[in-house]
């Protein structure tokens, strides 16, 4: 039986109420296909109920983009306008103050242009599908596998969408000292190519989360090394389709530790994992740390390679957080 990596409204429902559950809620509705009555429900109730508690978040870290679709899926309504707007101009947020007033004015005299969505009902139409992902910007939501799954939009350049896995999928060990080749192999394990968590990344995980047809579309990678990524083949290493971030990588696209933190699913928490693994995961990057031993990580939004033993007979089991490039 195939391993559930991903279950929507498992893992969904699992989630605290925060800024994440409210962009996953969104981007599902948003990106409906193969939605049911009871998923929108759940997604709209959610976002109708829970997430106007936490809107202040939003303001916060300064993501006026999302601020339209707040509005049109009531996370910020007539109600809370004007508690919004204090909070806006209390913080100086110049930008999102100067939008809660226009919007609160047509809150108050015309909502009917906002397009605020409607309270679904069992059996009514649902929203059609949008398929075009070729104007996606970074920071944006967009889902892919099977099942659909949230992957977060990291680029959009040359005809190719760079995407991370919103979860972390599994947990998992960089180099498994219980695996059989560990002993066959003489290479540096801590090494990306040579490494345990590589093998399943590209093997059992990329099978079970994309339909050939997705699969067909991921750019291969050739990660050398020295850490860097090519799109042109490398003498003696072998493609990846789906990888880890780099530790550039991942503080270039990365920026804050705010947007570093992975949501981690049911399927991952199941056995041998920090007692901290509640919401978030530690995650796996491929870069080497400070010690041989040592590969580096995000811990609480974080990158540190702080104790993380990859080999021998004590190692850590870290959030993996897979990687891939999409051709659009």
């Amino acid at each position: 039986m195939a391993a559930e990596y991903y279950n929507e409204v498992r893992d969904f429902s699992r989630l605290s109420d925060s800024v994440h559950k409210t962009e996953i809620a969104i981007s599902r509705l948003e990106n409906p296909q193969g939605l049911t009555d009871e998923m929108v429900i759940m997604y709209q109730k959610y976002l109708f109920d829970k997430a106007p508690k936490i809107v202040h978040s939003f303001i916060d870290l300064n993501k006026k983009a999302l601020f339209p679709l707040l509005v049109k899926y009531r996370v910020i309504k007539k109600s809370n306008i004007l508690q919004l707007t204090d909070y806006a101009r209390e913080n100086k947020k110049l930008d999102i103050l100067s939008y809660l007033m226009d919007v609160g004015n047509q809150l108050r005299n015309n909502s009917k242009n906002l397009g605020i969505v409607k309270k679904h009902t069992a059996g009514k139409p649902l929203p059609r599908p949008q398929t075009d992902c070729s104007t996606a910007q970074p920071g944006s939501i967009i889902w892919l596998g099977t099942p659909l799954m949230p992957w977060q939009v990291l680029e959009n350049k040359d005809g190719r969408l760079l995407l991370l896995s919103v979860y972390a999928l599994d947990c998992l060990p960089f180099e498994d000292f219980y695996d059989p080749f560990y002993y066959t192999m003489s290479y540096d394990r801590t090494i990306w190519r040579y490494s345990s968590i590589r093998r399943r990344t590209n093997g059992e995980i990329l099978s079970a989360i994309l339909s050939p047809q997705e699969k067909e579309k991921i750019v291969p990678v050739y990660i050398a090394d020295d850490d860097s990524l090519s799109f042109e083949p490398l003498q003696g290493i072998k493609p990846d389709k789906l990888f880890f971030l780099s530790k550039k990588e991942a503080e270039r696209y990365l920026k804050t530790e705010s947007d570093r933190l992975a949501p981690v699913t049911g399927y991952a928490v199941r056995s041998n994992l920090y007692h901290l693994f509640e919401d978030y995961a530690y995650w796996w990057l491929r870069s080497p740390g400070e010690y041989e031993v040592e590969k580096m990580f995000v811990l609480d939004g974080e990158i540190t390679s702080k104790n993380s033993l990859v080999g021998g007979d004590h190692f850590n089991y870290l959030g993996i957080r897979p990687a891939m490039y999409y051709k659009i």
